[in-house]
């Protein structure tokens, strides 16, 4: 009798069995390509196209149905036993992911050392950043002050101008 494992196994990798084509649907395949000739025959026939089906089959000597499905049994077989030494690697390597997890945990507090270590330096670069922006608040500020004593200069010496020129035209004029 199997054992409980092995019937689980069996169940899990029959409800994972992807969708394939049908049995007929491959039965016919390997009936053409093993019959070549019935599909060569119809295309270099000539005439309507009933007439190119009996002549296609015409050409068929012998028609090896055991072979055929002898040979659709094969592709089945094989297909149905890559598929469970598929299914059967997979398991082996889920189980041996415990094993991996186990190991892993060491790896995991190095790695939240060097989280912490990433986030003082962002810290870090934030202070800078911050202290970065302060400074050029500072130098903008400092810019705008002598822009305005500049401005305000102008403003002076536009006036000092404007007097003078009233001043030297009441001279000449008095």
């Amino acid at each position: 009798m199997l054992k409980k494992k092995t019937l689980k196994s069996l169940l899990v990798f029959t409800e994972n069995q992807h969708p394939a084509p049908s049995f007929i649907l491959i039965y016919l395949f390997t009936w053409l390509a093993w019959h070549n000739q019935v599909i060569s025959h119809f295309f270099g026939a000539t005439g309507d196209f009933w007439s190119r089906i009996h002549i296609a089959f015409s050409s068929l000597e012998k028609n090896q149905y055991l072979v055929v499905l002898l040979l659709t049994c094969v592709i089945f077989i094989l297909r149905l036993a890559y598929s469970f030494l598929r299914f059967k690697s997979a398991e082996l390597l889920n189980a041996s992911d415990d094993d991996y997890a186990s190991d892993k945990e060491g790896k995991d507090f190095e790695k939240n050392e060097d989280i912490a270590q990433l986030m003082t330096t962002l810290t870090a670069v934030q202070k800078q950043l911050a202290a970065a922006k302060e400074r050029e608040k500072k130098a903008i500020s400092e810019r705008n002050e002598q822009v305005k004593k500049v401005l305000a200069m102008q403003v002076a010496l536009e006036e000092a101008r404007a007097d003078i020129a009233i001043l030297s035209a009441n001279r000449q004029s008095g």
